[in-house]
């Protein structure tokens, strides 16, 4: 009977040693499971603080390039200018509700100073809420990029680059929130604000801050709404290039191809298709009312003159010239090319001369523009230049022929 209660006791007593172990099992895992629920909603935070953190610094660099000489006027070498979340909101740089704190309720400032003449340096740092341990610190500057910093128990007196990437002093911008503090570096954003940035807006005595170091690729993209475009280069189009008003050059214009200048309205216009000739397209006519001028003038129809027509060129009569056919002029008035000499017009030329018998008929003296013959070419009349006297009578009858005019 006692055995059987010693037992009992026993095997109570080994069930409440492993109850406890279950307990202590349990709150261990309850208070890892705590610590990593806690460590998730950390980091959840950080990521949250850094997103902030970094729509300010985009905000603000925006701010920084369009009202960089307002800024610059306010900013000395160790007296910063500072921009608050408040004023990029109020001037839609930031969307209206955006908050003026992180998560850890700490305030999001922008701190541009004036380190050189027309030059800017600027940063985001937060400051007041509260104080978050340098594990956070680091993590949300992880998050925030090359550009993220911190404020490093080790050394209060700097921000500290994330993974040691960069370092300024924070009695430059003439402020220390102390520990537990993150910031942005903009200057390091682009490079830097004041020597690497494209301005939108004129920048006074500093031209450079509007200009491409570059080459620009628009990846097939558009120019819009642009005033001159000025090029000290070859301008090159892979296609039309269309002007809604005229088109200078101080130079050649050249076309390519067998091609020219063409009038879309009306159809007409220059080209060359060969080395030789410039030519109308679509049959076009030439008309000026001033004159036209070419080294000779050929026409494959008639030849119409509206006024007189006047021949510049001297000939001497009776000289020779070719082909017939040819105008010429002297003082006295034109010539013509015939049978090979400068004739004026109605002068009859001389087609020789012949003698016949006065009475019996007979050819006494043969024509040599007939072979012989006492008659006169084709073409030509016949006149009598006198008579003979022979055998005391008028016995020969003297005969020249003249080219018909």
């Amino acid at each position: 009977m006692n055995t059987k209660l010693s037992w009992h006791k026993q095997q109570r007593g080994y069930v409440a040693i492993e109850f406890m172990f279950v307990i202590i099992v349990f709150s261990l895992m309850s208070a890892i499971g705590a610590n990593l629920l806690s460590q998730r909603m950390d980091s959840q935070n950080y990521q949250i603080a850094a997103q902030q953190q970094q729509a300010v610094a985009d905000a603000a660099a925006k701010y920084l390039k369009d009202n960089f000489s307002a800024v610059l006027a306010l900013a000395t070498p160790t007296v910063p200018a500072q921009i608050t979340v408040m004023m990029l909101r109020n001037t839609n740089y930031l969307p209206v509700g955006f908050s003026d704190t992180n998560a850890f309720g700490q305030n999001l400032l922008v701190l541009a100073r004036a380190p050189a003449p027309n030059q800017l340096e600027s940063i985001v740092i937060t400051t007041g809420g509260e104080t978050i341990d340098e594990i956070g610190t680091r993590e949300i500057a992880a998050n925030l990029g090359g550009t993220g910093g911190f404020i490093p128990v080790s050394n209060t007196s700097v921000i500290q680059g994330v993974r040691g990437g960069w370092q300024i002093t924070l009695s430059n911008y003439g402020m220390n929130p102390g520990v537990g503090h993150t910031a942005s570096a903009l200057f390091l954003q682009d490079g830097s604000l004041a020597n690497d940035y494209l301005y939108r807006n004129a920048v006074p005595n500093k031209p450079e801050l509007n200009r491409m170091n570059t080459a620009i690729d628009m990846a097939t993209n558009d120019i819009n709404n642009a005033g001159n475009v000025t090029a000290s280069g070859t301008v090159t189009a892979g296609v039309d290039v269309n002007a809604a008003n005229n088109v200078t050059a101080g130079n050649w214009l050249r076309t390519q191809g067998d091609s020219g200048w063409y009038s879309t309205k009306w159809g007409g216009g220059w080209y060359m298709s060969d080395s030789d000739w410039i030519r109308a397209f679509g049959d076009k006519s030439v008309y000026t009312p001033g004159q036209s001028r070419a080294g000779s003038l050929a026409s494959e129809g008639r030849t119409e003159v509206g006024e007189y027509l006047q021949v510049d060129g001297l000939a001497t009569e009776n000289t020779s010239c070719s082909p017939n056919g040819l105008m010429g002029t002297t003082t006295d008035g034109p010539l013509f090319c015939r049978d090979g000499l400068w004739k004026k017009p109605g002068s009859g030329n001389f087609k020789g001369n012949f003698g016949v018998g006065t009475f019996d008929g007979g050819c006494r003296q043969g024509n040599p523009f007939t072979g012989g013959g006492c008659s006169c070419p084709a073409g030509s009349y016949v006149a009598m230049t006198g008579q003979a006297y022979q055998w005391e009578q008028w016995d020969i009858t003297l005969m020249a022929c003249y080219e018909i005019n």
